[in-house]
C-alpha cells in the first residue's frame, strides 16, 4: 500500500511540475530533480539524480531546452506514465524486487529486456509476448526495448495492456503510417525510436504533430566510427528534434572502437551543448545494470527466439526464448 501510494505522490508532483516547467522552466527543473533525491532510495536512483543536480547547476546546459521541448511539445500524459513506469515502476520499485531475486535464487536479472518481435508468432500465437512480459515482470523487468518489423500497430494492443511498464519501439521511418499514429494516440507508456536513414525526417515530423514522445538511433559498424566520433551523425539528427538519440553496435565492431564511440557519448552527455540525451543502448545498458545489482547483464531475444547478450548470440535450444521460460534461461544464462 506504501509503494502504490508513492507511485500516487510521485504522478502528482510529474504533473504538477510539467505545469510549472511551462512558467519557469529552470526553477521546475531543478525542483523536480531536488525532490527525485528525496523520495529515492536506490543506488541508481540516487547517483542518476545527483549527478541530474550537479548538470543543471549549469545555467547554460541545453537540458533545460531538452525539458521545455518536451513539455511544450509531447503529449503531458505520455510524459507522466512513461516517466513514471521508467523511473520509478523500472529503476525503483522493479529494481528493488531484481536485487531481491538475485540474492535468493544466485542468477542475474536485466533491468531492461531487448526483444525482437516475430510478425508470425504474434499472429500465430497471440498469448506469447503477453507470457514473455509476464514473466518479465514477475522478475523485477518493467523496461522493454521492442524492435518491430512489418506493422507496428499490431504490437500496441500488448503494449497498452501493460499499462506499469515502459517500452521503446525501435522502427524505421516507413512504419509511421496513418493507422500507427491513430492507434499511438491511445497509448501512453511509450516511446518511439527511429532509424536513422532518408525515411527519419519525415516520421519523426509526423510523430512530433502528433504530440508523442520520440528518439532516433543508428546501429554502427567500424566504418562509422570516425562519423559519429567527428560529430556529424549526431549533427544530422538535431533538426529532427528527437529527446533521445541511440546508438547500437554490431557485434563486428572491436571492443577499442566501442571504448572510443562510449567515451565521445559520455562528453557529449558532461558538455551538456545539445537538447537531447546521447546514449549507447550496450554500455549504458550495462552499466545500469551494474548500479541496480552489481552484476553486469544485458539479454535480448532474436526473432527466432534465441539468446542474445552482450557477448553475442546463444543458438543452443536450451536458452530459447520459444522453447523454455525467461527465468529458467536466466537461471542457466545468467549464474552468477
Amino acid at each position: 500500500m506504501i509503494k502504490d501510494m508513492t507511485k500516487v505522490l510521485v504522478e502528482s508532483t510529474v504533473r504538477r511540475t510539467i505545469k510549472n516547467i511551462q512558467k519557469s522552466p529552470e526553477r521546475a527543473t531543478r525542483n523536480l530533480i531536488d525532490l527525485g533525491l528525496e523520495f529515492s532510495n536506490g543506488r541508481f536512483q540516487t547517483g542518476l539524480f545527483k549527478q541530474a543536480q550537479k548538470m543543471l547547476q549549469n545555467r547554460k546546459s541545453a537540458y533545460y531546452d531538452l525539458v521545455k521541448n518536451i513539455v511544450a511539445l509531447v503529449d503531458q500524459d505520455i510524459i507522466t506514465t512513461f516517466g513514471v513506469n521508467l523511473g520509478y515502476n523500472s529503476c525503483t520499485k522493479g529494481a528493488r524486487l531484481i536485487r531481491d531475486i538475485e540474492a535468493k535464487k544466485g542468477f542475474n536479472v536485466p533491468w531492461a529486456l531487448n526483444l525482437a518481435v516475430n510478425g508470425e508468432k504474434l499472429k500465430e500465437k497471440p498469448d506469447f509476448y503477453p507470457s514473455v512480459l509476464s514473466q518479465g515482470k514477475a522478475l523485477g523487468i518493467h523496461t522493454y526495448l521492442l524492435f518491430v518489423s512489418g506493422h507496428p500497430e499490431k504490437i500496441l494492443p500488448i503494449i497498452k495492456k501493460e499499462s506499469d511498464c515502459a517500452f521503446i519501439l525501435f522502427l524505421n521511418g516507413h512504419q509511421v503510417s496513418g493507422t500507427f499514429l491513430k492507434e499511438m494516440n491511445t497509448v501512453k507508456n511509450a516511446m518511439i525510436s527511429i532509424y536513422t536513414d532518408r525515411n527519419m525526417p519525415d516520421a519523426c515530423r509526423k510523430l512530433r504533430d502528433s504530440r508523442l514522445l520520440y528518439a532516433v538511433h543508428q546501429r554502427y559498424t567500424e566504418q562509422d566510427k570516425e562519423t559519429i566520433i567527428s560529430g556529424k551523425w549526431l549533427d544530422s539528427v538535431l533538426p529532427a528534434r528527437p529527446a533521445f538519440a541511440f546508438l547500437r553496435t554490431d557485434f563486428s565492431c572491436t571492443a577499442h572502437t566501442q571504448n572510443e564511440i562510449y567515451k565521445y557519448i559520455t562528453n557529449v552527455r558532461d558538455e551538456q551543448r545539445f537538447p537531447l540525451i546521447l546514449m549507447d543502448i550496450k554500455q549504458d545498458t550495462l552499466m545500469i545494470d551494474r548500479v541496480i545489482s552489481d552484476g553486469e547483464c544485458l539479454v535480448g531475444f532474436d526473432t527466432d527466439g534465441s539468446l542474445r547478450t552482450h557477448e553475442g548470440f546463444q543458438r543452443d535450444e536450451r536458452y530459447n526464448i520459444f522453447y523454455h521460460p525467461l527465468e529458467e534461461i536466466l537461471r542457466e544464462a545468467s549464474k552468477k
